[in-house]
This record gives structure tokens, sequence and C-alpha cells, in this order.
């Protein structure tokens, strides 16, 4: 039996929509690198914090959908397993996501020897996940816009159950992004000036 909300319709419209956040946050962390990271630091500190949520619920969705499939419910089997060069990248995705985003948050609550491990691993991640969400990004594009279109579309979005909710996970998961960016906002300057405290450790 589907689970409302959690059909594979529904699951794959949740995955493309926020997807599709993500891709355009993830283009504003890009700029300020190439704008100059210096200038634009606390921009970056603050859209890696408004990106938090929306990459759970990402994690969460394809997660969730991995564990149907793989736990041999009929609806997941019959949607189909993703190609296989996608099941390939999809570990190595997760992993430089989990530790680029970890190591960038942990860079404000560690020191000394801790903090140097972050640091080493923050830019090296960022490259990586990187190039990974650059291929993912490319194959999935054109599926990831349709699927979002098709939800925002009166004639089809009735086609896959839980679109109200799909919509409040959506909404809540960029309402919590901007309200745990804001809340660190007094905090930002622990990741502004990190070369000093690290200098000082």
């Amino acid at each position: 039996m589907r689970a409302r909300g959690f059909n594979p319709d529904g699951n794959e419209r949740l995955t493309a929509a926020i997807g599709l956040i993500l891709l355009v946050g993830t283009a504003i962390e890009l700029g300020t690198l190439l704008l100059g990271l210096q200038t634009f630091l606390s921009w970056h500190v603050f859209v890696g914090f408004v990106l938090l949520p929306p990459i759970a619920l990402k994690l969460a969705s394809t997660g969730w959908r991995f564990m149907r499939y793989y736990t041999r419910n009929e609806d997941y089997r019959m949607k189909g397993a993703p190609q296989i060069p996608m099941r390939l990248l999809a570990p190595l995705l997760v992993a430089f996501t989990l530790i680029l985003f970890g190591s960038g948050v942990a860079m404000g609550f560690v020191h000394g020897h801790a903090l140097d491990i972050a640091r080493r691993l923050h830019g090296p991640a960022a490259f990586l996940w990187t190039v990974t969400i650059g291929l993912h990004v490319l194959v999935y594009i054109r599926r990831a816009l349709r699927s979002t279109t098709e939800d925002l579309t009166p004639r089809t979005r009735g086609d896959a159950a839980g679109a109200a909710f799909r919509t409040f996970l959506i909404a809540g998961a960029i309402a919590g992004g901007l309200v745990l960016a804001v809340a660190l906002l007094p905090d930002q300057h622990v990741w502004l000036h990190l070369p000093s405290r690290h200098g000082d450790g």
C-alpha cells in the first residue's frame, strides 16, 4: 500500500523540487567563491546555513526511495532503480555532502587540531562535491524540471498524491534554513575570523 505523500511519483516530485532549490543555493555559493570569498564570506556562510534543512530533506527523500526500493516495496520496484552509474555515484555524493557541510559547520565549534582537520577537509570536499553534483545535475536536470512543472500545474498536480504535504515540507525546509541562518547571524563572526582563531590555536 502506498503511504500518502511518499508514493513513488510524489517522492520523485519532492526530490526534484528540493533539488532545484538546492541548485539555486549552490549557484549562489559558487558565486561567492568566483567573486572573491574574502569579500563575500559572510554571504557564503549565511547561504550555507540556509541550505542545511533543504539538504536534509533531499537526503531524506532519496533515502526513503532507497529504503523502499531495497525492501522490495512493489510500487517502488515498479518505478525502477536509477541508472547503474548514478547508483554508483550516489554514495560518493552523499559522503561529499556530509563532509563538506559537516566540516563547514564544525569550523565554528572546534579548536586546535580538530579545527585544522575541518579546514583541510572543507576545500577538497567542496571541489569533489561540485564535480559530483555537476554530473548529477547533467543527468537529472530535465527530469527534475519536468517533474516540478507537473507539480506546479493544476491539471497535473493531483496525478501524484500528497501535493499539499510536499509543499509543506519544501516551504518548511526553506523557512527553517532562513530561521537558522538569521539566528546564527550574531555568531557569524566565528566563521568570518577563522584564520586568526586558527593562528591563536
